[in-house]
């Protein structure tokens, strides 16, 4: 899937910081939390500042303030030594949540993110979001002092968004495995697994007759799936052994688009099995499928279209 990105991670890189040659520096790929079993349900982690920048769209216009509180909001990115947040990216939106300083005086500073990315070449995450200044002294503060560089923070995960986007890339990975159930071997092609209309698509068709009837034994399928409870792992294979596990049933997946160039010595993939199903994937998931029945995830429909299926699964309260 596209959905199934592997943010397969550098050890160490050389990155270019600021505009000339003398300023480039020794930096390391951010540690994702989430790539491991137990990561992946880790809401919370201490992380050291690499880098904390002010952005401002035109530095002669004043930021933004509120005169009611005497507040001033900066927009600011911020890269980490580690995070527990997932950048958006394979389908799954960027999780929410706020990154703060380890100070007990009056020193501390929040930023709320809204959003996180991650440059795949170097492995950088990037955490964009906001910081409200709220006194007169403190809009006076220089940049470097808010988060400066190797001081300690904690990130902290929004965890009601992050059970939502955990769901819904656990069902979409579902939809894979009510497919094989089906016996429908369609290799995936993409997935989109954003709440506002998550689907799966495949590369194949479905004769036009025979439609209903599969629609209707594929959304039995997705509900035995998920009334089985069955458990969710997440390993991290050398490649042959991905190519193996991955491709058992069918060559659906080439191992070479999930792993890392800076790995090319001892390349792996994050191998996610959801419902029995082994898939390369970056995403986070739930524990079982039976998580699922909470909401009543389910299939919606099915779109066959110039050679691909699309398939649509939900939650009941967004038929």
């Amino acid at each position: 899937h596209t959905h199934h990105v592997v943010f397969c991670l550098q050890k160490d890189i050389f990155c270019r910081i600021g505009r000339t040659i003398q300023d480039i520096a020794v930096m390391t790929a951010t540690e994702l939390i989430h790539l491991s079993y137990d990561g992946n349900f880790q809401l919370e982690t201490d992380a050291k500042v690499i880098l904390c920048k002010v952005i401002q769209s035109n530095q002669d216009e004043p930021l933004p303030s509120d005169d009611v509180n005497d507040t001033t909001t900066l927009r600011v990115e911020l890269q980490l030594d580690r995070t527990s947040m997932h950048p958006q990216g394979g389908g799954q939106p960027t999780d929410l949540g706020v990154i703060k300083s380890n100070i007990e005086n009056d020193g501390a500073y929040t930023a709320n993110i809204d959003k996180v990315t991650i440059d795949r070449a170097s492995g950088i995450a990037t955490h964009s979001g906001s910081v409200a200044l709220s006194s007169s002294s403190d809009n006076n503060v220089a940049t470097n002092e808010l988060f400066p560089p190797n001081s300690s923070v904690k990130v902290t995960v929004d965890s009601a968004n992050r059970q939502l986007l955990s769901e819904c890339h656990t069902a979409g990975h579902v939809v894979d495995a009510a497919m094989a159930r089906c016996d429908k071997l369609l290799p995936p092609t993409k997935g989109y697994h954003f709440l506002d209309g998550p689907y799966v698509e495949y590369k194949g068709s479905i004769d036009i007759k025979d439609r209903e009837e599969f629609l209707s034994r594929l959304k039995e399928a997705y509900q035995q799936l998920i009334n089985e409870d069955i458990h969710t792992q997440i390993q991290t294979l050398p490649v042959d052994e991905a190519e193996e596990l991955c491709n058992r049933l069918a060559q659906n997946f080439n191992m070479k688009d999930f792993t890392s160039p800076s790995e090319e010595n001892h390349p792996s993939v994050r191998v996610v099995t959801v419902a029995g199903w082994n898939c390369p994937c970056g995403g986070t998931h739930v524990k079982s499928t039976g998580v699922l029945k909470e909401r009543g995830w389910g299939v919606k429909g099915l779109r066959c279209k110039k050679g691909v299926v699309r398939v649509r699964y939900g939650p009941s309260e967004k038929e």
